[in-house]
């Protein structure tokens, strides 16, 4: 009953940006995820990132974006097939999110962007030597960073190019010696690159 709603409210959104003249974006991308403060390295985790956007000039060479995404997060440990068995760790953790971002389009080339998001997780799962349980202490909300900028490859098509960061940590903590931190801030971060096609439905 929930996809259908979300499919609706979609639907609606659509049709109201195309009749106000708004335009419309499908979004395709993958995520290459990793988890700061989790102790492992590497944009290891891939996962699907997919959606829509709604955006409109406000300016000229300028534009606002509003989008509905859904976002596949988390972290994985690589194993070296040469090294000694050690311990397999595969987190996942999914979002729905809303960016709001501010796009340049001055430049023929490139059109970047910068914006700041609402996530609400809706999937929690940590995988750890095949043992599947819930991530302890895991925000069901999250506050993001996007930096990124899309590459135009005719009138419809464009290549996206953007980094996410978790402004607040993702899960709660209390202040010991021996919780994670990064930049002198206590927690854990999602932090992804996601490389995309928009594909233009309106102008």
């Amino acid at each position: 009953m929930k996809k259908y709603l979300l499919l609706s409210c979609l639907f609606l959104i659509i049709n109201r940006g195309v009749a106000q003249d708004f335009g419309a974006q499908l979004l395709f991308g993958t995520n290459f995820s990793q988890v700061d403060g989790d102790q492992l390295g590497g944009y290891h985790k891939l996962g699907l990132n997919t959606g829509i956007q709604i955006n409109r000039n406000i300016h000229e060479n300028w534009e606002s974006a509003f989008e509905i995404r859904y976002s596949m997060k988390g972290a994985k440990k690589i194993i070296d097939p040469e090294a000694p068995p050690t311990f397999t760790l595969d987190l996942k953790y999914h979002y729905l999110e809303v960016p709001f971002l501010i796009k340049y389009t001055g430049w023929q080339t490139i059109s970047p962007y910068v914006g700041i998001s609402m996530g609400i997780n809706i999937l929690n799962e940590r995988d750890e030597n095949g043992i599947i349980t819930k991530e302890s202490e895991l925000r069901k909300s999250e506050v993001g960073f996007h930096l990124g900028g899309t590459y135009p490859l005719n009138n419809r098509w464009h290549i996206d190019l953007r980094h996410s960061y978790s402004l607040l940590s993702i899960r709660d903590y209390p202040i010991e010696i021996n919780s994670p931190v990064l930049f002198q801030r206590i927690g854990w971060f999602n932090r992804l690159i996601t490389v995309g096609l928009n594909y233009q439905l309106s102008h």
